[in-house]
């Protein structure tokens, strides 16, 4: 049996073990909890961990050089990081990577690391080890010290071409914060950016591991930091040295923030034996354990398989219940996902109060563009069309899509252009400014109705009512993104106090009341004067600039909104839908889809952020979490809780499907 509390729950279980005891409300844990003289489950995983880890041979037998020594190899700074091989004037080579640490590290990994465990870092001895919130520790390498593995570019002979060798690159280093590492870094504060990836070509690895202590893979994470810090990519790979600033290997927390990392996972195959006596405690005893090492398994970001990827793997943990989504928020913000640099170097740099020039006087990316630019600096969130055709605003096509339009304005091509979801903008310097491509399949693309910084020679007048319950005092329409709204509503959805529009701390913008007269930007009450998305203000949080309120819309109420006028037989939108509509009528509460996943809320975008919401589409019916059909698709569906399906659609019944089956067999 594994050694963890599932696998002797089962065993209990199966075996009946429990069968004789005379408590009705006893239970394994109860068991497990008397017999190692703890509380809770929590403790009773600790327990059996321990229990387990006893033989495991000390971190600190790796090297046998001392802490002193092991700290500085993983900041970067002993000879198995700075030595290369040399042939000395008598013709001796000196310096051998697979002799010294080579020979010993290999005897390990044959010998130890594949049959026995080996204890994670002490923190007194290595603090860049110390707290690993996140459970996940990366090694980011930018020196390559050997030739003749086919791995970077270290190559014979040494003193030619191996005394600035590179690493293969798998990775760009967006920025170092060396106030995160100061042992490493030998600073409380500084920090370094590389801009258009103007760092030299790094190696990033990692590997992650689950909250419970009796997880294998937080039981063995000693082992993997072993083969990935030192066999697999010193000895087999000749990779060394760190990125200046940061620590060469150390919780992710305290590392360069880049875009990814490769991965490896542990996979075990284990037989323990537990007995417990009274007095004696719990023995356990270790019969068979296998450790293989191999490239993790994962999803990625859109659900789909990805192996080698630290990202992935850690999407894949978070599916498994193993990490929180609090936990995964906060470790997107240090491995930023491939093109993101842009974005965490904006971000960073703005908390550190330095922000780029702005390319006019009135500049404000998150509202408005700059002409000067041709709104090429827009980074906001509107994400419809000027009016096509007397047709209305066209819905924008996603970025990272190519339907129903394949182009080429990707991230990959336009890394600085901020091209997220489908928001309009410039990337290729249009004339007419911010544009994006439309979800029509009859119209490529249009330019967006993007503000333009500073622009008050004719102010916007407020907008005439044109929607059903109209009362400004308490919500505002859907018609005009709430730009109609003066009630008194002064915090965001997530709770943040709004800033006074008139001040200028801790945001500096250009929506003031004298830009904007009409606007109703009164006090610090929630408003829209740039017309996209809702309403909206800047925060008093100096780490978060604008955020979305939370002011309903006028004329939408949590009760399902009225369906379409019935235009089929057995009309009845609580319980179906009529096909000749593709059930956009049905009304009803299902909330699951055909494959029995549940359905995301339409007002929600977690998992999956989308632009179908209520205020959008509000004849639409998108209450709740209610399978619906807004868009024109083949027949009811909704966005999925599942963070690897995106959408699927529901089991709704059609309404005349009945009459159909009834004339065919007249």
């Amino acid at each position: 049996m594994d050694c963890n509390y599932e696998a002797i729950k089962d065993e209990f279980e199966e075996n009946g073990l429990l069968d004789n005891c005379n408590r009705d409300d006893w239970s394994v844990l109860n068991e497990l909890e008397v017999a190692f003289g703890v509380k809770g489950e929590a403790a009773v995983r600790e327990s059996i961990a321990a229990s387990c880890s006893e033989n495991y041979v000390p971190f600190s037998e790796i090297t046998d050089e001392g802490p002193v020594f092991d700290k500085e190899y993983y900041d970067g700074g002993t000879f198995y990081n700075e030595a290369r091989e040399y042939v000395n004037s008598y013709g001796i080579p000196l310096d051998e990577l697979e002799v010294n640490p080579g020979r010993r590290i290999t005897a390990i990994q044959d010998n130890i690391a594949q049959s026995n465990g080996i204890t994670f870092p002490l923190a007194s001895a290595i603090d860049t080890f110390d707290n690993c919130d996140l459970r996940a520790v990366t090694c980011c390498f930018v020196q390559d010290r050997q030739a003749g593995d086919n791995n970077g570019n270290c190559d014979d002979p040494y003193d030619e071409n191996c005394n600035d060798a590179n690493p293969a690159d798998n990775v760009d280093v967006c920025y170092v914060d060396m106030a995160r590492s100061p042992t490493s870094s030998r600073t409380t504060e500084g920090f370094a950016v590389f801009e258009d990836e103007a760092e030299d070509d790094s190696h990033c690895h990692g590997f992650a591991w689950a909250a419970h202590a009796d997880d294998q893979s937080g039981r063995f994470k000693g082992n993997n930091l072993f083969y990935v810090s030192m066999y697999d990519h010193l000895t087999q790979r000749g990779y060394a040295r760190n990125v200046p600033g940061a620590p060469m290997c150390g919780c992710v927390e305290k590392m360069p923030v880049v875009t990814r990392a490769d991965c490896t996972q542990i996979d075990i195959d284990e037989e323990v034996t537990f007995s417990y006596e009274n007095g004696k405690g719990v023995d356990v005893k270790v019969i068979n354990l296998e450790i293989d090492f191999n490239a993790c398994q994962g999803v990625d970001d859109n659900g789909e398989a990805q192996n080698n990827d630290l990202n992935a793997y850690y999407n894949q943990l978070f599916i498994d219940d193993k990490v929180t989504k609090e936990e995964r928020e906060v470790f997107k913000k240090t491995i930023v996902g491939e093109t993101y640099c842009r974005e965490a170097i904006d971000d960073f740099l703005s908390v550190q109060g330095l922000e780029k020039i702005p390319a006019c006087e009135h500049s404000d990316p998150e509202q408005c563009g700059c002409e000067e630019v041709k709104r090429s600096d827009y980074k906001g969130t509107i994400n419809f069309t000027e009016e096509h055709k007397g047709m209305g605003s066209l819905e924008c096509q996603r970025w990272d899509s190519q339907y129903p339009h394949k182009h080429s304005r990707t991230r990959e091509n336009y890394p600085n252009a901020y091209l997220e979801e489908n928001y309009c903008r410039n990337p290729d310097g249009e004339s007419g400014g911010a544009w994006c491509y439309t979800t029509d399949p009859n119209v490529r693309w249009k330019y967006c109705d993007v503000p333009t910084c500073g622009q008050t020679d004719t102010p916007t007048v407020a907008p005439t009512p044109k929607c059903v319950d109209w009362n400004p005092d308490e919500c505002g329409c859907p018609e005009t993104n709430q730009a109609d709204y003066r009630g008194t509503i002064s915090v965001t959805e997530s709770g943040r106090t709004c800033m006074p529009w008139t001040d200028q701390a801790p945001h500096k913008h250009s929506y003031q009341p004298v830009y904007y007269p009409y606007a109703g930007l009164d006090e610090n009450y929630c408003r829209n004067p740039s017309s996209g998305g809702r309403t909206w203000c800047y925060t008093n949080d100096p780490k978060k600039r604008w955020e979305y309120c939370d002011v309903p819309t006028c004329g939408y109420t949590s009760t399902p909104t009225a369906a379409p006028t019935p235009k089929c037989d057995n009309y009845n939108p609580d319980e179906c839908g009529c096909s000749t509509n593709n059930q956009a009528d049905y009304r009803g509460t299902t909330s699951v889809t055909e494959s029995g996943r549940t359905c995301m809320r339409w007002n929600s975008n977690k998992p999956h952020k989308h632009s179908r919401k209520p205020e959008k589409y509000p004849n639409s019916g998108l209450d709740e979490n209610y399978c619906r059909n807004p868009d024109g698709e083949d027949r009811a569906w909704c966005y999925t809780t599942d963070l690897k399906k995106r959408w699927e659609y529901c089991d709704v019944p059609t309404c005349d499907e009945k009459t159909k089956r009834l004339r065919g067999r007249i």
